[in-house]
């Protein structure tokens, strides 16, 4: 039920009840110790949100794995988004690098998040040049990226190598220089006919060779042959009599006289040298329009060497230390010289003879030698000195049953614990007893899958496991085993 009051007077601005006033002055006295209150509960509810963190590990550490172009590491991390993690691994993107998953996706134990980084490639389109960066590797991917649409007759360099555009797509290696040339119209009026091309060569007279239209020495051509190619320029052509004798990269365009083609190149004053020969042979009858080819024929006798790979052979030697060793001979590689007959056509190699081939140096194997002496060293340990044969250097990890779901019998059948050891059994056998500074005493009793190098996984129960990640010394304790690979993998 609503509560109705009467509206104070204008004049009743002051409280008159003493009783009214002493209430109120005694709740000001205790105003003080309310605000300490308040804060000492927020205090506490921080504490409490900071043991929490701090006590679960799911939510103060993450096993996560990084890849930056490939390359793979694991790390323990706090961070809570993708972009917090690489800030705190130092890994800047740059334009182009992709990144799975997104910066802005949480972090979760065992996640695994991908740096792909862009590349450099060099764009050159009609002579201006410019550096983009993409992760893209196929040309026609890089240039549709770039905003860039070719046609059909435009001219393409991939690193170099000439390709046709409808090809791009399937370019079998990555592009890193891109070079595109777009093609520009020109019409040819060649006497009574007109036509069209489509052209990326720079001079008129390339344009016109590549379009297969064949100028001899008599036509004359407007502009001339060295003009610079625009766009929808006009190029026209004006023919001689229709003899044609091509010799040395020149067209030459004549009237002759003779009946045989040995006439034409006579009155043309174009002799054959040697082994040269035209096409066709100098007493076929000259027929009008007929095209006369002169073919300059060459040879050159070139030699080439062969470089024949020397062997090497490891051979034990009971003077050096065991994981010792020393060049008893150096290794020489094999030569032979080949002669070889090169043809020539018109500066293009048709053919190759071989003539001879001569060994000029016999292979030299080389021969390294590998200690197989057992020294037996003594090194302190916190159960006292022990005596150790061999000292290897490994990169030491760890593991517990709880990173294997659980699983804590080994290769061997041992129980998952402090002192059981996993490793290369090629390089430790098993059942070895071996001493590594900082972890103790351990037996070899386990193994993993192929990792590079020289490693050792050093186990733990669960409730006593310790992060390893680091280098470490290895010690083989005595006894010395009857089997020993002095040859590491």
């Amino acid at each position: 039920m609503a509560l109705n009051f009467p509206p104070p007077s204008p004049d009743d601005t002051q409280p008159t009840s003493p009783l009214l006033k002493k209430s109120v002055s005694g709740w000001l006295q205790f105003a003080p110790l309310v605000v300490v209150i308040a804060f000492a509960g927020i205090a506490l509810v921080v504490v409490l949100l900071w043991l929490a963190l701090m006590i679960v590990p799911g939510v103060r550490d993450k096993s996560v794995t990084i890849s930056v172009d490939g390359s793979a590491f694991p790390t323990i991390t706090r961070a809570f988004t993708v972009a917090e993690l690489l800030r705190e691994q130092n890994i800047t993107l740059n334009e182009g690098d992709v990144i799975v998953p997104a910066i802005q996706t949480a972090i979760k134990s065992d996640m695994v998040v991908s740096v792909t980084r862009a590349r450099s490639v060099t764009l050159t389109v009609d002579g201006q040049s410019r550096v983009y960066r993409t992760h893209l590797i196929n040309p026609a991917e890089i240039l549709e990226s770039a905003g860039l649409i070719l046609g059909e007759q435009d001219r393409v360099l991939v690193d170099g190598t000439a390709a046709e555009v409808a090809s791009l797509q399937r370019w079998p290696v990555p592009a890193t220089q891109i070079t595109v040339q777009r093609a520009l119209r020109m019409r040819v009026l060649d006497g009574d006919s007109e036509r069209t091309i489509l052209t990326t060569h720079d001079t008129v007279g390339d344009a016109l060779f590549d379009a297969d239209i064949t100028l001899y020495l008599a036509d004359t051509v407007s502009p001339d042959l060295y003009t610079d190619v625009t766009d929808n320029m006009e190029v026209t052509i004006n023919r001689s009599r229709p003899v044609s004798i091509i010799a040395d990269g020149v067209t030459v365009e004549t009237r002759v006289r003779g009946k045989t083609v040995a006439d034409a190149l006579a009155e043309a004053e174009i002799a054959l040298v040697g082994l040269d020969y035209p096409i066709p042979d100098e007493e076929t009858s000259l027929l009008p329009g007929i095209r006369i080819r002169v073919i300059r024929v060459s040879e050159n006798v070139i030699f080439e060497e062969a470089r024949q790979p020397f062997e090497t052979i490891y051979q034990a030697d009971s003077t050096l230390e065991i994981d010792q060793t020393q060049t008893l001979q150096a290794g020489q590689e094999g030569i032979t010289q080949t002669s070889v007959r090169v043809r020539y056509e018109n500066g293009v190699e048709i053919s190759r003879q071989v003539e001879e081939t001569t060994v000029t140096q016999e292979p030299r194997d080389q021969i390294i030698g590998y200690g197989t002496n057992i020294v037996l060293r003594t090194i302190d340990t916190p159960n006292g000195p022990r005596q150790y044969w061999r000292r290897l250097r490994m990169y030491a990890t760890s593991y517990h049953p709880a990173a294997l779901g659980g699983d804590n019998v080994t290769a061997t059948g041992k129980i998952l614990t402090r002192g059981i050891v996993g490793s290369d059994p090629r390089v430790v056998s098993y059942g070895t007893q071996l001493y590594v500074p900082g972890y103790g005493e351990g037996v070899m009793a386990d193994t993993g899958g192929a990792r590079p190098g020289l490693w050792i996984d050093l186990g733990y129960d669960d409730a006593n496991w310790v992060s390893w990640s680091r280098w470490v010394d290895v010690y083989l304790l005595a006894p010395v085993p009857d089997n020993i690979r002095y040859l590491l993998p």
